[in-house]
């Protein structure tokens, strides 16, 4: 009986021919410089030549990824080398004549033609750290990677050394290029400013809203009011004109302003008011159902088996305790909807612009309902609105100085009052809801609704639609809360992430001129600043406008 049944090998076995002859073909001597990779010699070639040039069934499965692993070559290369001794070796594939009809003229002789020469870009030392200070920003690639890219592009290989120099060198150069900038073009300033963490180390972030203009980027060993004082002086010797600032909570904030010697109008972001108060609503709310559901567990242990003492000593003040938690919540939540309304730059019901005395007004009376709940963590949260309630209405001045010229044209345009005010408050509202859109699709029937109404009053009036658009430009010029800066803070976080680690403080600080650089001359891809820069919004003259090549790195 036959048991097992051995068969021939074939030449073309995978992969023991193919070593062996690998095997044979020696070290060779080097070609001519003229050729991209002088270091594959003639029988190198030859080899890469006869496997590239094998039909695709004949081929082994897997061999033209061993040609590129055991030469250091792309596929790129082996096609080309491939392609190469297929011309050389073989001639052109012969066309017969076409015969032609009886009295047809004889066609013209065709012209020789020059078979096209493979383009041959010249792999500079400059396009090479183009191309991996490319791949860092935008690209945000890790430094192995940027290794596999060029070697993928252009047969080339960096040591991680190589490159994390160049990245070092060029931050240095971009913490120069930033410090040479004058920034006196921005104007007067209100800016906004937080501090976001990479690795336990503090980042301080100051940045001008209207343009999205990072001003100010250092990588700090603390973030002390003493270090934010010195950021914030070294941003004003660039010549920014800093008049506010609008800050979160941070508790260094104040004291910086003082030890800085700056006379600057503070205004605290109404978001992270609201959010502190909800959360402490949810923490009302799960505190007020734990005690409902402990006294619904004692209710249904009572309707088992009725204990009178129980029901004294556990049930009724279980009951009270409930009573006392839902009605802590309820007041709480509705001094938080009375806060969100305080705290709005226009009322969304009547298109209202809202200025510092009424809104004052709300808060004043929020506090002493705050004051009658006593639970530890309104407490809490009420002595930090009263002790920021000034500071949290600032951009209401703000607004005001803005808004002033703008109805001293409104009132020459229409002179009765009841139209003027009709005017503004329909402009107002439209503004409102189209931010209330971003809140989900509730709003979106109301905005539409509300557009509408202002595409009605400025129909064929060129000069009431430019003080539409006019005063959506006040309402969003008007700096009140930190969403831009939260928006880069995340922005910094993406890019820092790949490089997972830094040397020393100051490669993490020439990591981030060369982020704040590349940031404030690359051209926003889309929005209302869509197609240039922060720098070109905010008329910074830069020279060029290649960041690569204001740091010294020209294209060839």
């Amino acid at each position: 009986m036959l048991l097992a049944q051995v068969a021939a090998q074939s030449p073309r076995a995978w992969p023991e021919p193919m070593e062996t002859t690998y095997q044979l073909l020696g070290t060779g001597a080097p070609l001519p410089s003229r050729f991209k990779r002088p270091d594959l010699s003639l029988s190198d070639r030859l080899f890469i030549a006869a496997v590239g040039n094998l039909p695709a069934a004949v081929r082994p499965w897997g061999s033209l990824t061993w040609l590129g692993e055991v030469f250091r070559v792309s596929r790129p290369t082996v096609y080309a080398i491939a392609r190469t001794g297929r011309a050389a070796w073989l001639p052109a594939p012969h066309v017969p004549p076409v015969p032609l009809a009886v009295g047809a003229a004889p066609a013209a002789p065709a012209l020789p033609v020059t078979p096209a020469a493979d383009p041959q870009v010249t792999v500079s030392a400059r396009r090479i750290q183009r191309t991996l200070l490319t791949l860092a920003l935008p690209g945000n690639a890790a430094i192995r990677p940027m290794q596999t890219v060029l070697q993928a592009a252009f047969d080339q290989r960096r040591s991680v050394g190589y490159i994390s120099e160049l990245l070092t060198r060029a931050g240095q150069q971009a913490g120069q290029v930033l410090a040479q900038l004058d920034y006196r073009p921005l104007g007067r300033v209100v800016a906004l400013r937080d501090e976001t963490f990479f690795q336990a180390q503090p980042i301080l972030l100051v940045v001008e809203p209207r343009t999205g203009t990072i001003l100010l980027g250092h990588v700090a060993t603390e973030r002390s009011a003493e270090t934010w004082g010195a950021a914030r002086l070294v941003a004003q010797d660039s010549g920014v004109q800093l008049t506010g600032l609008v800050e979160d909570m941070g508790r260094t904030f104040p004291q910086s302003v003082k030890l800085a010697g700056l006379r600057l109008a503070i205004q605290k972001d109404p978001w992270h008011v609201l959010d502190w108060a909800r959360r402490v609503r949810r923490a009302l709310e799960r505190s007020a159902l734990q005690a409902l559901a402990a006294v619904d567990r004692l209710e249904q242990q009572l309707s088992r088996t009725w204990d009178g003492a129980r029901f004294t000593t556990e049930y009724s003040p279980a009951v009270a305790k409930m009573a006392r938690l839902l009605a802590q919540h309820d007041a709480f939540a509705q001094c938080r909807a009375h806060l969100a309304d305080a705290l709005e730059v226009v009322d969304w019901r009547s298109g209202e612009v809202r200025d510092r005395p009424l809104n004052d007004w709300l808060l004043g009376e929020i506090l002493p309902l705050l004051a009658a709940i006593a639970h530890p963590s309104v407490r809490q949260f009420r002595r930090a609105l009263r002790r920021y309630r000034r500071q949290l209405l600032t951009y209401l001045d703000w607004l005001a100085d803005l808004i002033a010229p703008w109805r001293q044209r409104l009132v020459a345009s229409l002179a009765r009052p009841a139209a003027q005010r009709v005017f503004e408050r329909s402009v107002a509202r439209a503004w409102r809801l189209r931010h209330a859109v971003i809140n989900g699709p509730p709003w979106q029937r109301a905005a539409a609704a509300a557009r509408g109404v202002v595409d009605v009053l400025v129909a064929d009036q060129p000069s009431q639609r430019a003080l539409a658009d006019d005063l959506f430009a006040v309402l969003d010029g008007t700096a009140h809360a930190t969403s831009l800066i939260e928006t880069s803070n995340g922005l910094l976080q993406a890019f820092l992430q790949a490089r997972q680690a830094f040397k020393s403080v100051a490669t993490a600080q020439a990591y981030l001129n060369l982020l704040v650089l590349w940031h404030n001359m690359r051209g926003f891809p889309r929005g209302k600043r869509a197609g240039q820069s922060p720098f070109q919004w905010a008329g910074i003259p830069t020279s060029r406008d290649d960041w690569l090549a204001r740091l010294g790195y020209p294209a060839d």
